[in-house]
């Protein structure tokens, strides 16, 4: 299931533009969908990508049982959606809005099979840890939480083409790809920090002083998802298989 996570981190961080996944992972130039992958955007309601982190498994206190449930299902959901269909760029605009329609209706219906197997406490959470690590940039692809906060049509324009912009540097900055010394791998991963800092900041300013107020409550304690850890032996799908990605 290691190969599993290479495959969908990028579809994760495309969708979240200025989410810590992508900044975390330095890998800004992929292509994707715009939020419909498996993976879905963080904030456009994905949970798929989270349940398979052992550090939220420990977090939501999952048992051995909701563990293995969530795998099953997020490995049927990653099958269909690696059978899905043609690669982007040999898409009309036609077919690529299709195709993301389909693969985001799959994801909702993903999210629904997956929110089922957590009580209303960890269901709670789980949406508190996806406001964590979406980020500001994600509230306008998340309609729970955009709509909960009230944005506005001037808002939700303003957070895309803050991201689009973001996405645009992103790629500039992961030119190199994963190679290179380890200090050009240093010097990109604090370049992709600063932009993600630079980026949150600036779609905190889109906020009014209650919406931000707000936000901050619907985010409940604060969560940081250790990247480095998913990158290893508790990649997604491993947590089923060690006792690590449980509350024990």
């Amino acid at each position: 299931m290691r190969r599993f996570l290479r495959v969908t981190l990028p579809v994760v961080a495309v969708c979240m533009l200025a989410s810590n996944v992508a900044l975390a992972q330095g890998q800004g130039g992929r292509r994707g969908g715009g939020g419909g992958g498996f993976g879905g955007g963080m904030g456009g309601g994905g949970v798929g990508f989270l349940l398979m982190s052992p550090q939220v498994q420990k977090e939501l206190k999952l048992s051995e049982d909701q563990v293995a449930k969530i795998g099953e299902i997020n490995r049927e959901a990653f099958a269909a959606f690696a059978g899905g269909g043609q690669r982007g760029q040999n898409l009309s605009d036609e077919e690529r809005a299709k195709r993301d329609e389909e693969r985001a209706k799959r994801t909702e219906e993903n999210n629904k099979k997956l929110l089922a197997v957590l009580d209303a406490d960890q269901t709670t959470r789980v949406k508190q840890i996806q406001l964590w690590v979406g980020g500001t940039a994600g509230v306008a692809n998340n309609e729970e939480a955009a709509k909960e906060l009230k944005l506005t049509d001037d808002q939700k324009a303003a957070f895309k083409a803050i991201s689009e912009e973001a996405r645009k540097k992103r790629q500039e900055l992961g030119g190199g790809g994963r190679g290179g010394s380890d200090e050009e791998r240093a010097k990109r991963r604090e370049q992709f920090t600063s932009l993600q800092k630079d980026t949150e900041a600036e779609c905190l300013a889109v906020l009014t002083d209650e919406q931000k107020s707000q936000f901050a409550k619907m985010r409940g304690p604060k969560f940081e998802l250790d990247m480095a850890a998913l990158g290893g032996r508790g990649g997604p799908g491993g947590g089923q298989r060690r006792r690590g990605g449980t509350n024990n």
